[in-house]
């Protein structure tokens, strides 16, 4: 190999390993419905964060910027899901949402079923119960 050969390769690597510490791949959350729920949801072995909302709801989309943020900072650790409650009437009753966004956790063990979160909703404080969750640990 010649020199400009392998500047070029060199200057590869670099970009690669730049790049592969970016997160390029959008942390965007699974949207579930009644015909996906069981199978995504509660035949997984992983920590489920569910926000139960209508996207025309003020409140949710106020809320947005720190559920975006929340899915970039627990990306890959859990999986976070969203379910539009107007389209999918037996998930709301099933889960008695009341308000929107109503945020339903499930631990990986799913026997100990369904919990609503009612703390702050800011990326890090649900990113602590988060976190309090894949330790087995918290409500």
């Amino acid at each position: 190999m010649n020199r400009s050969t392998n500047v070029l390769i060199l200057i590869s690597f670099f970009f690669l390993s730049f790049t592969s510490n970016l997160n390029l791949v959008d942390a965007a959350p699974e949207q579930l419905n009644q015909k996906n729920f069981d199978e995504k949801v509660m035949k997984s072995k992983d920590v489920w964060f569910i926000m139960f909302g209508l996207p025309t709801c003020g409140t949710q989309k106020a809320f947005l910027p720190e559920w975006e943020a929340f899915s970039k900072l627990v990306d890959g650790k859990i999986k976070l899901g969203e379910v539009n409650v107007a389209e999918n009437y037996d998930l709301y009753v099933q889960y008695k949402i009341k308000s929107y966004p109503t945020i339903i956790t499930f631990a990986a063990d799913k026997s100990k079923g369904a919990f609503e979160y009612t703390g702050t909703r800011t990326a890090q404080k649900m990113e602590e119960a988060a976190n309090l969750k894949l330790e087995g640990k918290g409500y």
